[in-house]
């Protein structure tokens, strides 16, 4: 099952061994192992019944943030991730610093820790939640200057 369906489970997590390590040592601690499976099912199959169709919406609204994100000089947007609900976007280490933080109180989360930034949208984000987020990149580049 996907995140991008709806489903409570289902991801793939890429990094160094170390991180991979970490991670695991992070989901166990936080009951990550567990699994009811007739609950897990029923999500999957709601999910798979209601949710699929909808994807294209999500793609829709990464290519519309792509689009908006790109007309931001100080932000390089990698074009080659455009068709799917994944945004990856580059900025210089300098405009980093305070970004999470700033996008935070505006209701908007994002980690910085590595380059490029990767921005997801999925079946709770709606059109109005891509122009703010384009608006919010706007305005921390404004104050930035």
């Amino acid at each position: 099952m996907s995140k991008g369906l709806g489903a409570p489970i289902g991801s793939v997590l890429t990094g160094s061994q170390d991180f991979i390590q970490r991670a695991r040592r992070w989901r166990k601690m936080l009951g990550g192992g567990t699994r009811q499976v007739g609950i897990l099912a029923a999500a999957g199959l709601y999910a798979l019944e209601h949710n699929v169709e909808r994807l294209a919406e999500d793609h829709e609204h990464a290519a519309l943030l792509a689009e908006g994100l790109g007309k931001i000089e100080e932000i390089e947007v990698h074009p080659s991730h455009q068709r799917t609900n994944m945004v990856f976007v580059s900025l210089s280490k300098s405009k980093e610093e305070c970004l999470a933080s700033f996008m935070r109180d505006r209701g908007i989360l994002l980690t910085v820790e590595e380059n490029p930034i990767r921005l997801v949208t999925h079946l709770d984000i709606e059109r109005k939640d891509i122009d703010e987020t384009v608006d919010a990149f706007k305005e921390y580049f404004r104050r930035a200057a």
